[in-house]
């Protein structure tokens, strides 16, 4: 029986055994590292509770530390009982309480915090905010550390996803690992705002291929019924749980120094992927070398205790030698090719514009816990929680409902969720952090699925330019999210108001997107151009499902007899 397409070879290797397990665990690790390399410095640079430290004199009016407050730092607001963080009243502080005058007095002149900040460590620990006093006019730079992270991501995605493309999957990804892990813990010897966003912007250009290399190759070689819950178990079960480790780990250490060691070090451990991870089969067959390719299969036959005949060897021999020979055909492929067909090129724009709306919305969820409820830790830790079930949904909904209703419901919904906080008290911050809860829930499901809707729309010989193409343009759009986030600061509903906005263009646009549920998927850039072309906007997956779980079940019985 001729091997007409390449899915057609885990009807003999096996869609899913020992071979494809090693694969899962190395993606479970590699979403163990994206929690340290994209949240890592969230809590590297939180702001602990601060105030102005008062003059050196002061300390011989032997006042305790309350005492001290209520004399020299003015109320946010007249009725307030919070002090200002960033303002001293400006005044002779001995001469007032050796003089037996009535204070504080709202009318006292105030300056800026001349003589340095105070922090507040019970909740918190040194970051290199406190530890460099980045607050008040400075509170810019964190901001501008966050920003230049993704910086190093737009130019990193289109370097790493083009040699990802010249030289294989495999180095590329260890490269990336073992880039970032160094440029992480050397985070930890910052001693200045300069050298520290050098460095965050190094890491930042190994962000997205030091774990998307591994979620690719994983779905590239498992059989296409086993790709929604293969692809999103590592995420559910490891992503999630470092996001809810993080923050205590970050506690548990108690100083930035030895936590950025602490998350970054064991990024080099992915040296030892060359040992566990194969090269990409498809890449391999794009780039002529067909034997290589069943090597790995036969290896792959071996692991799964299949038997891999010599003449579906030579069948699939024949397929790989054709498929080579349209690829050399193409010549050299790149980005710019995705954009030369109508239908690709449709395709590969909407794919952008969804995955800047999802990273926009999701970073700007998770970055603004600092901002809800009074402790950081516990906002963080919840929002991280709800990923949990969201997981757990969207693997369910992705075989119901399909890749495309599925993406354009919780980006809606997600829409309502932010608008919805407009409406409710700033004083109300439980039902902020419900409502901020919700749209976290819906934005994990959504960017749960663009995760998989670009490996499965994407042509192998441009997937990984592709998508570093997007990432890099999503990047370039993500400089904003802390901006947007910082927006909290004029009005609590203002970094929400953005997102629901977003996320509602962003659910309009995906509803041109195709049905990928139990598709092949593309190769090749005619494949890329052809396929699901023939469905209709109100296309029905779960039809189209029940027709290929049957066309399933008869190939493996004429498998079978022969």
């Amino acid at each position: 029986m001729a091997i007409a397409d390449f899915e057609e070879i885990f009807f003999h290797i096996g869609g899913f055994g020992r071979f494809q397990l090693s694969l899962f665990v190395v993606s479970c690790v590699v979403n163990i590292f994206m929690s340290a390399v994209y949240y890592g410095q969230i809590f590297m640079t939180l702001t602990p509770p601060h105030w102005c430290r008062p003059p050196p004199e002061v300390s011989s009016l032997n006042l305790t530390t309350d005492e001290v407050k209520l004399l020299t730092l003015p109320r946010t607001t007249q009725h307030s009982s919070e002090y200002d963080s960033c303002v001293i009243y400006d005044v002779d502080f001995v001469e007032i309480v050796t003089s037996n005058e009535t204070w504080p007095n709202a009318s006292w002149p105030t300056t800026t915090c001349a003589n340095g900040w105070s922090y507040n460590y019970s909740l918190y620990y040194p970051t290199i905010t406190s530890e460099l006093d980045w607050v008040c006019d400075e509170d810019w730079r964190p901001v501008m550390a966050q920003s230049l992270f993704f910086v190093g991501s737009m130019f990193g995605s289109t370097a790493f996803g083009w040699a990802a493309d010249r030289w294989g999957r495999l180095p590329i990804l260890v490269l990336a690992n073992v880039v970032g892990a160094v440029a992480g813990m050397a985070s930890a010897f910052s001693n200045g705002f300069i050298i520290f966003v050098i460095i965050r912007f190094i890491v930042g250009m190994t962000y997205e291929q030091h774990y998307s290399i591994a979620y690719v190759l994983m779905l590239e070689y498992v059989g296409k019924e086993y790709r929604t819950l293969l692809a999103n178990t590592p995420i559910l079960l490891f992503l999630t749980a470092s996001n809810c480790a993080l923050p205590w780990i970050a506690l548990a250490i108690g100083d930035w120094f030895f936590l950025t060691l602490a998350m970054y070090a064991p990024l080099l451990f992915s040296i030892l992927f060359f040992c566990m991870v194969p090269e990409s089969a498809r890449w391999l067959i794009s780039q002529g070398r067909v034997e290589d390719t069943i090597k790995i299969f036969e290896r792959a036959a071996d692991l799964n205790g299949k038997i891999l005949s010599q003449e579906v060897i030579q069948d699939f021999r024949a397929y790989g030698e054709k498929q080579a020979a349209i690829a050399e055909g193409q010549g050299r492929v790149s980005v710019l090719d995705l954009l030369k067909t109508p239908v690709l090129r449709k395709r590969f724009l909407i794919l952008g514009l969804m995955w800047i709306v999802m990273t926009l919305a999701y970073d700007g969820h998770m970055r603004n816990t600092e901002n809800i409820g009074s402790n950081a830790f516990v906002s963080f830790t919840v929002l991280s929680i709800v990923e949990l079930p969201a997981d757990i949904v969207v693997i369910f909904l992705m075989e119901w409902l399909g890749r495309r209703y599925t993406t354009v419901v919780s980006l809606f919904a997600c829409g309502f969720a932010g608008l919805a906080i407009m409406l409710v008290p700033e004083d109300n911050s439980n039902t902020i952090l419900t409502l901020a809860m919700v749209g976290c829930f819906l934005i994990t499901m959504a960017i749960n699925v663009g995760m998989q809707y670009q490996v499965e729309v994407l042509p192998t010989v441009a997937r990984s330019q592709g998508m570093g193409t997007i990432q890099t343009v999503t990047f370039c759009a993500a400089l904003s999210s802390p901006f947007i986030v910082h927006l909290s600061k004029y009005g609590y509903f203002l970094p929400y108001l953005v997102l629901g906005i977003l996320t509602f263009v962003g659910g309009t646009v995906c509803m041109f997107l195709p049905e990928t549920l139990g598709e092949n998927i593309p190769n090749t850039l005619e494949d890329g151009e052809t396929f699901f072309t023939n469905q209709g906007f109100c296309f029905n997956p779960c039809k189209r499902k029940r027709k290929n779980e049957t066309e399933f079940v008869a190939e493996q019985t004429e498998v079978t007899r022969f």
